[in-house]
């Protein structure tokens, strides 16, 4: 394998076959005189490091402090994983990640298991910090190892203004995963103990985040507690609401019931009334109908003795006019006479039942057309 910057250096690879970087290539000592251009490690990356090595040169005090040490230096495992920095004397190693796609969990685990007691200090870039809600994975396996997660930001290259995020991950009530920083200052205010643990402002960074995670159960117990005093609430304020509109409800049936009750008996009232007027006239008519019936006959009975006058006509107490008949001697009202009255004959007539019938009348009939017609004709 070749550089890819031209020069003709032999590259060799000094790390695993998984995974493979630029980064994980070097270029084999003497191998070539040239001067390569490639570029092995981005910029941030190499101030990153630089950053971190003034500050273990600064905290531990160690004159030993190699970097990229690799792990078969401490052990005797043949990998290629390597610290970024470690001192032998102090027993403290630092491994530093620019990306966290990098954090491979077979690479922490080496790291780990063969490091014959020496305490590891793991160091990410702050752009990898974040949750938004997500499981925040690579990040997830430091803080299983290390408890926290420490995330570093640069501030202009130099060591004084770089600084330094302690934090750690969890699922808040809503199962969202939330970042929560525990320390934030200048990298030169964290402090490494001699067993390798870190300090800020004197206090322990583990201790400290015991204490917030404690802290954040709490609280999450309290909003759980606090999220059951309100379920409960709206469940009792929900079956308080259902039963008040059940209440209305049945006084909204008991009022339509009370006004269709009474609408009913308004009805009935009124067909009641209407039935008693119906009846009342009913009976009015009839004694009205039997008193006229009774006036009639009473006057029919006593009316005999007023035909045998021909000079006034024969009239009841409501106005009726009587007549009878000269042929059959029947008596009735005028409209029921096809002729009557004249001299002398005032009250007397012929019926229809006679004009239609009797044979006398339609003679009389003739003969009276026929005086009237030699009255009235001179040719007769």
């Amino acid at each position: 394998m070749f550089c890819p910057c031209g020069c003709g250096a032999n590259l060799i690879l000094v790390a695993g076959d998984k995974n493979l970087r630029e980064q994980h290539f070097r270029i084999k000592d003497g191998s070539s005189n040239l001067d390569c251009k490639v570029i092995m490690e981005g910029k941030i990356s190499v101030d990153s490091k630089i950053v971190l090595k003034c500050w273990l040169d600064d905290k531990i005090g160690a004159a030993d402090i190699e970097s990229r040490v690799a792990i078969h230096a401490v052990d005797d495992i043949n990998r290629k994983y390597e610290f970024t920095f470690l001192s032998k004397e102090k027993k403290i190693a630092l491994s530093y990640c620019r990306d966290r796609v990098n954090l491979s969990e077979e690479k922490l685990t080496i790291l780990e298991d063969n490091s014959k007691g020496i305490h590891i200090i793991y160091v990410v870039d702050s752009s990898n910090g974040g949750s938004c809600g997500q499981y925040p994975e690579g990040l997830m396996k430091i803080q299983d190892r290390q408890g926290y997660c420490l995330l570093l930001t640069l501030g202009e290259e130099s060591y004084n203004d770089a600084e330094l995020d302690t934090v750690f991950y969890a699922q808040d009530i809503d199962d969202l995963w939330k970042e929560m920083t525990v320390a934030s200052g200048n990298l030169k205010g964290f402090a490494i103990t001699p067993n390798g643990e870190v300090l800020f402002n004197g206090s322990d960074i583990a201790v400290s985040v015991a204490e917030a995670r404690r802290e954040f159960e709490q609280n999450l117990e309290m909003e759980k507690a606090r999220r059951i005093v309100l379920e409960k609430q709206r469940v009792e304020h929900e079956k308080e609401a259902l039963a008040e509109e059940r209440r209305l409800q049945e006084e909204r049936e008991k009022l339509f019931l009370e006004v269709e009750n009474e609408r009913r008996r308004q009805h009935e009232e009124i067909v009641k009334r209407r039935r008693e007027i119906e009846e009342k006239h009913r009976l009015e008519e009839e004694k009205r109908q039997e008193d006229i019936r009774r006036r009639e006959e009473d006057f029919k009975h006593n009316m005999e003795a007023n035909f045998l006058q021909q000079e006034t006509q024969v009239r009841d107490g409501e106005g009726n006019r009587w007549i009878k008949c000269d042929y059959c001697g029947k008596i009735a009202k005028e409209n029921e006479f096809v002729s009557y009255g004249g001299k002398g004959h005032i009250n007397l007539g012929i019926c229809k039942e006679c004009s239609a019938n009797n044979p006398a009348v339609k003679d009389r009939m003739e003969t009276q057309t026929k005086e009237i017609k030699k009255k009235y004709d001179p040719y007769v």
